[in-house]
């Protein structure tokens, strides 16, 4: 998908819908704000963004963006006064394990996460 202004909020919605569909609604919201938060790092830092979710076994989420950046992405110093970048903090905090591989056309950041 292209990213636009609204691309953030689509694929939050996107994931509840398909978790509640597979019945493992995300009663913590802990992959809506994983999703959130690697969705809006692809959008600042890449031209497309895919979303791709699934379930490797009964108690995990997998999140997967794809990008066209070739990039990987880096965890910001932390500063607790500045306005942003705590996102890879959040979904590494929220996430049992997250990280990044490269393609041909860029790379995918990914996070495993619980769910109930």
């Amino acid at each position: 998908m292209k990213p636009s202004d609204t691309s953030v909020r689509a694929a939050r919605d996107v994931v509840r819908v398909v978790l509640e569909g597979w019945d493992r609604p995300d009663t913590t919201g802990d992959v809506e704000l994983i999703t959130s938060e690697l969705v809006t790092n692809a959008i600042r830092h890449a031209g497309t963004v895919t979303l791709v979710l699934y379930l490797p076994d009964d108690k995990t989420a997998m999140v997967e963006v794809w990008d066209d950046n070739p990039d990987g992405p880096v965890e910001a110093p932390r500063d607790m006064q500045a306005e942003s970048g705590r996102g890879l903090f959040i979904v590494g905090a929220l996430s049992r394990s997250w990280g990044w591989r490269p393609t041909e056309e860029g790379k995918v950041t990914w996070a495993r996460a619980a769910t109930p």
